[in-house]
């Protein structure tokens, strides 16, 4: 009587149930592997970032390492590095600072293009005659 009820013949197929927990576990291992990607990419994106940052520091340093009256007008940067980054480029201007005499703002600029046009741009002043003249 209870053999009747409770069958021993073993089961052939899945279950919805397993089914739909299978999807389930897929989807979230998929998830898992977008979202890696995605920080991938953006990882990268701050790398090109740091590095733009680190040449624009340095050619600001350059410059304010240079005696005030031989610094130049405007000029391109030539560093290495920038060739580790995409379309890596840059240029820095000096310029007299209006109102004030003997001080001069000096800009550096570092573009690229990672998928969409971006810069780093570094200012500072430079006094000819010191703080106290």
């Amino acid at each position: 009587m209870f053999t009747r009820y409770f069958s021993t013949k073993k089961q052939r197929g899945t279950s919805l149930v397993e089914i739909i927990i299978v999807i389930f576990l897929v989807s979230i291992l998929f998830e898992l592997c977008f979202m890696e990607a995605k920080a991938l990419g953006i990882s990268h994106k701050q790398r090109y970032e740091d590095i733009a940052y680190h040449v624009a520091n340095k050619e600001m340093e350059t410059l304010r390492s240079t005696a005030f009256d031989s610094l130049p007008g405007s000029g391109t940067i030539s560093d290495p590095m920038l060739a580790q980054i995409p379309s890596g480029a840059g240029d820095f201007t000096v310029a007299d600072y209006p109102g004030y005499t003997n001080l001069k703002k000096l800009t550096v600029t570092v573009n690229w293009n990672d998928g969409a046009n971006k810069s780093v741009v570094l200012t500072t002043l430079a006094g000819g005659g010191g703080i106290n003249p």
